[in-house]
């Protein structure tokens, strides 16, 4: 035997051909075979969709957790704010101030409650 003749068939199996043709020799490549995975080709597509759909749905909810998290913040500044505006303006000092502006003055004795008699209203 020459060593050239040996070199041509496995120059034939790495051609194309030659590789589809091996494929026959091994079982899993058998069109009965293929036909009876369908449906667990089948399911792993589906797996599949729903793994890329869940990855997606939960990178958009990350996104608009971050945006409720920013407004919230943003609330947050605005309320602190208000309230110490509104704690400010309600000082006896600033009410007597804004107060004075009328001409009305406070009071420099406690009021006093008026009783009606008995039986007059």
């Amino acid at each position: 035997m020459n060593p050239t003749e040996k070199k041509q068939p496995t120059e034939q199996k790495r051609t194309l051909s030659g590789m589809l043709k091996s494929f026959d020799e091994v079982s899993f490549f058998r069109l009965e075979r293929l036909i009876n995975n369908i449906p667990y080709f089948l399911f792993v597509v589906v797996i599949g969709i729903f793994y890329i759909w869940n990855n997606h749905r939960g990178v958009e909810m990350e996104r608009e957790i971050r945006t409720v998290n920013q407004q919230l913040l943003e609330k947050q500044y605005y309320y602190n704010a208000t309230r110490d505006s509104l704690t400010q303006h309600s000082r006896q000092s600033t009410v007597a101030k804004m107060v004075d502006t009328l001409q009305m003055q406070e009071l420099s004795h406690p009021p006093y409650t008026i009783k009606a008699k008995s039986g007059q209203h």
